[in-house]
C-alpha cells in the first residue's frame, strides 16, 4: 500500500504519495458535504520517487480527503481545521424580486469572500410555506456553478420538472405551486475558502405567480434618456423581473462613434431596472442601448427564445440571436 500524507510541495500544499508505479492513477475526492462529488481538478508532480497532488485550488480546512489510486482507497486523509474567526457572509439571495413565475428556474446566492466547493447540495435548500424541505425542487449536479473567484454560486430549479414535456414534469409536476410561497435558505455551516463557517445563515421568501412563457422584448421597455453634457444615468425599465447575472453583462450603451460608453452600471429594485451613470457627459447625439440576445427573465426566456416554449405556436419559434439597438438622444 502507498504511503499517503500531507506535504509540500514547492510552495503549495499537496498530499504526497510514496511508492507508485509508474503507470498507477492518482485520485482525490473531497467528503465534507456531499456524496458521489467528483475527482478534485489538480496536477501530479513527481517529487524523486514520490508523487504529489497539487490540487487547483486550495485545500479546505476541516474537510475529508479520500485518495484514490488505480480506483482504489489508499488513505482518507482529514485536513486540520484551525479555531477561525467566522468573517464570511452572505451578500444577498437574488432575485430580490417578492414574486416569481411558477416556471422559475434560477437563483443566485453572493457572499463576501471565496467559497469552498462541496456545500451547496446540503447547505442551500427551499422550504415551502409551512417551513418543509421541497424534496427534488433543485437541480442535482455533479458540479456547483460558481463564478470565476467563487463568490456567487448559481442554483438550479429542476429544469425537468419544469419542461411540460419531460419525464420529470409529467410524473411529479412543476417545484413551485401558484398561490404559494417558499422559502431560499443558506444554512450557517456553508463554509468559506478558509474552512470557516458563515457568520450567519441568510434566507428569502417568495411567492408564486403564474407562468411566464414570454420572450424577453426590449422594445417594450421605457427609457429615460439623461440631460446632454451631465453625467446623470441613462435608465432602462423593464416589463418584468430579469435575470440579474445576465443584466451585468448583457446592456451596454455605445456612444456616436459606436463606441461603449464607460461608466457605472446598477440594477434597480427588484431587477425591474437599470441604469448607466457615464464617466463623462453625455454628447448631445445619437446613442444606442446594445441588448445582447440571450439576456433572460426568471423563467429562463431569452430574446431569441422562450424556455419551455409550446410547438404549436410558430410565433414561439427560436429567433436569429441578433443584437438588439433601441437609440436614445440626451436632452
Amino acid at each position: 500500500m502507498a504511503d499517503v500524507s500531507w506535504s509540500r510541495c514547492g510552495d503549495t500544499d499537496c498530499i504526497r504519495v510514496g511508492r507508485l508505479t509508474g503507470q498507477a492513477t492518482l485520485q482525490v475526492r473531497a467528503e465534507s458535504a456531499a456524496a458521489h462529488l467528483p475527482p478534485m481538478a489538480g496536477t501530479v508532480v513527481p517529487d524523486g520517487e514520490d508523487r504529489c497532488f497539487v490540487p487547483r485550488f486550495a485545500f479546505v480546512d476541516g474537510t475529508t480527503y479520500r485518495v484514490v489510486v488505480d480506483g482504489v482507497t489508499a488513505a482518507v486523509l482529514v485536513r486540520p481545521r484551525p479555531d477561525l474567526p467566522a468573517t464570511t457572509e452572505v451578500l444577498e439571495i437574488r432575485p430580490t424580486a417578492t414574486e416569481v413565475p411558477r416556471n422559475f428556474l434560477r437563483f443566485y446566492v453572493c457572499f463576501s469572500a471565496p467559497m469552498a466547493e462541496g456545500y451547496a447540495a446540503a447547505h442551500v435548500r427551499l422550504l415551502d410555506h409551512a417551513g418543509e424541505p421541497m424534496a427534488a425542487a433543485l437541480l442535482p449536479t455533479e458540479h456547483e456553478l460558481w463564478d470565476g473567484d467563487r463568490r456567487r454560486l448559481t442554483v438550479l430549479l429542476d429544469p425537468a420538472r419544469i419542461k411540460r414535456g419531460l419525464v420529470g414534469h409529467r410524473e411529479t409536476g412543476y417545484p413551485l405551486r401558484s398561490g404559494a410561497s417558499f422559502r431560499v435558505v443558506v444554512d450557517r455551516d456553508f463554509r468559506d475558502a478558509r474552512g470557516a463557517p458563515l457568520r450567519a445563515g441568510a434566507d428569502r421568501r417568495y411567492e408564486v405567480g403564474g407562468d411566464e412563457r414570454r420572450r424577453v422584448e426590449p422594445e417594450g421597455w421605457s427609457l429615460s434618456a439623461p440631460r446632454s453634457h451631465s453625467r446623470e444615468p441613462v435608465v432602462v425599465r423593464f416589463d418584468r423581473p430579469l435575470d440579474a447575472a445576465l443584466l451585468g453583462r448583457c446592456l451596454q450603451v455605445a456612444g456616436p462613434d459606436g463606441r461603449r460608453i464607460a461608466g457605472t452600471p446598477e440594477l434597480g429594485p427588484e431587477e425591474r431596472s437599470w441604469r448607466l451613470a457615464p464617466e463623462e457627459a453625455w454628447a448631445p447625439a445619437a446613442h444606442q442601448l446594445l441588448v445582447d440576445p440571450v439576456l433572460e427573465d426568471l423563467a429562463g426566456n431569452s430574446v431569441s427564445r422562450v424556455f419551455d416554449r409550446d410547438l404549436s405556436r410558430r410565433e414561439d419559434d427560436p429567433e436569429v440571436d441578433q443584437l438588439v439597438t433601441l437609440a436614445f438622444r440626451p436632452h
